[in-house]
């Protein structure tokens, strides 16, 4: 079946804000809500009423998506198991997707680098960089100052993400203003691209954290 003929239901549950998003057929659903530390109260009502609403049962999902890391871990950890629940119970692809690559999604024409961060906390961040679409610096757990520091000088750099404001004040620095948006749309549609280029990810993945504790 073509990519774009199949059903996928993506959670980004990775951060703050839940993103629940769906696409089939062509067409798009999507529900967002700040979590907190609630993602285990909200995450499965926030699917049933998106499946409600397009009118689509569990049956007829084909693949079945999450964000893979790094993140918060109660919400990678909550993520991943709704999704790997779904993919047990109808038998549908499983499927993730690395949360910084989603982060920095939709801004490969950027004029310089791309750098999503996320807070990592103890003074640290998630972060990676991106330039014309492929990614230059791997996913690291980093000081922020030191991550800045690690990048190619002379380059206007855009930060994304849901904690990009840390970067504000730096020089050459421009705070993406759609920072906060939702990242639904791009997870479905990274998912299905990743399905096609590389198939269905195991069931024994568990999420990326970069740091264990």
């Amino acid at each position: 079946m073509p990519v774009n003929n199949l059903t996928v239901l993506g959670m980004e549950c990775s951060g703050r804000i839940v993103s629940i998003a769906l696409s089939s057929h062509g067409s798009f659903w999507e529900i967002s809500m700040e979590a907190g530390s609630r993602h285990s109260e909200i995450l499965m009502p926030m699917v049933a009423f998106l499946l409600e609403s397009a009118g689509i049962t569990p049956k007829e999902i084909h693949i079945a998506a999450c964000a893979a890391g790094p993140g918060t871990f109660t919400g990678l950890r909550i993520g991943m198991a709704a999704v790997k629940g779904i993919v047990r119970g109808t038998n549908c692809i499983f499927k993730t997707v690395p949360t910084l690559p989603l982060l920095a999604a939709g801004r490969e024409h950027w004029p310089g680098l791309v750098v999503p961060i996320m807070d990592a906390r103890k003074q640290r961040v998630y972060a990676a960089a991106f330039q014309n679409g492929k990614q230059i610096i791997d996913d690291c757990d980093i000081a922020l100052d030191d991550f800045f520091r690690s990048l190619p000088s002379g380059q206007k750099i855009l930060v994304t993400g849901p904690d990009a404001k840390r970067a504000e004040g730096r020089e050459n620095i421009t705070i993406d203003p759609l920072f906060h948006s939702s990242r639904g749309r791009p997870l479905v549609e990274m998912a299905a691209a990743l399905f096609e280029t590389c198939g269905e990810d195991s069931r024994e993945v568990g999420p990326t954290y970069l740091r264990l504790s």
